[in-house]
């Protein structure tokens, strides 16, 4: 599988690398909260000059999480031109769903846990599909941030919806209590993903699976776009980015074995071309570019069928994915 090719920026010396501690890392890219003008930057996203991790240094503070998660985010903000909904929704969350409970593999899970589950609907409709044959599945979702209206309306659908930082609410998920773990697009946005990994690992069940969606350090639209206004750097809220190989590495660490590792369409070159031209995710406005949004059926197309196309003919995309799984617990990377 291929790596990306590092930046010929001059190595610097601040902050050692998280993943290898490695003292000398150059800069990739210095930027601002391009979509929720947040708080003020630059933030400077970092890559290890040894092992090819990014992260953000320095990441914010803890008491400014509220701060960079504002009630304007996407996830829980429907006029934010990149919230999904209608048909593009329902037609990705299917995908998503079959997906996952393709790889969740047999035999079928009974206890669930999504971290960082936003509304907890992806949950709910693993949970509907495999209730149909297993009445005793248990679902538990972690979040942020819920809409506090959607906390009893998901419960009612058998969800056990907890608000925190996944980070110290992982005492949810009683140990080797877990069958399945869902970490999607979350593991970038920890600050310390090495020990939450070494911590889920001792929660999963023996056979146990961890299935994990993050930004890849890779892509042709990381390429175009990896000055400041990828939209994978997301400042300042993602922390570390992972390429293939760092990725492995992480998921080893914790004492899970990789199998295998893949790519998926990502949304990533829509956010960046907005970034660029100077586009927030707020909300829809009325300047140049604005028909860039993730409800617009042709620009959502163009950029899926892009991706796929990228992936066919064997290249990487932004977002990464891929298997493993050990002889005592199982992990997987979707």
């Amino acid at each position: 599988m291929k790596e990306t090719d590092t930046d010929s920026t001059a190595p610097s010396r601040n902050a050692p690398c998280p993943l290898c501690n490695e003292a000398a890392a150059r800069l990739l890219a210095e930027g601002e909260d391009f979509e929720y003008r947040t708080l003020p930057g630059p933030f400077r996203m970092r890559q290890c000059c040894a092992c090819g991790h990014g992260f953000l240094d320095p990441p914010p503070a803890r008491e400014n999480l509220a701060e960079i998660y504002p009630s304007t985010y996407y996830t829980i903000n429907p006029r934010s031109p990149i919230h999904f909904e209608g048909g593009i929704q329902k037609i990705k969350m299917r995908r998503d769903v079959d997906r996952i409970i393709k790889l969740a593999g047999t035999p079928a899970p009974r206890t669930i846990v999504d971290l960082g589950c936003g509304d907890a609907e992806r949950l709910a409709q693993i949970g509907e599909r495999l209730r149909a044959r297993d009445s005793g599945v248990r679902l538990i979702g972690v979040d942020l941030q819920p809409d506090p209206g959607r906390v009893r309306e998901i419960a009612e659908r058998g969800v056990e919806l907890v608000q925190g930082n996944m980070e110290e609410r992982l005492d949810v998920i009683d140990d080797a209590g877990a069958d399945l773990v869902i970490m999607c697009q979350i593991i970038e946005h920890l600050y310390n993903p090495f020990s939450a990994l070494e911590t889920i690992a001792t929660k999963l069940t023996p056979g146990g699976r961890l299935l994990i969606e993050t930004p890849n350090l890779g892509g042709p639209d990381f390429r175009r776009f990896k000055d400041k206004h990828w939209g994978g750097y997301h400042f300042p809220r993602h922390f570390h980015l992972f390429t293939t190989r760092t990725l492995r590495q992480a998921v080893e660490r914790a004492g899970l074995e990789v199998v295998e590792g893949g790519f998926i369409p990502s949304g990533f070159s829509i956010v960046s071309f907005r970034n660029r031209l100077g586009l927030t995710s707020i909300e829809r406005g009325d300047r140049f570019g604005e028909f860039l949004h993730m409800r617009n059926l042709l620009v959502v197309g163009a950029s899926t069928a892009f991706d796929l196309t990228v992936i066919a003919l064997g290249g990487e995309t932004s977002n990464q994915i891929g298997r493993a799984s050990g002889r005592e617990r199982g992990y997987k990377l979707v």
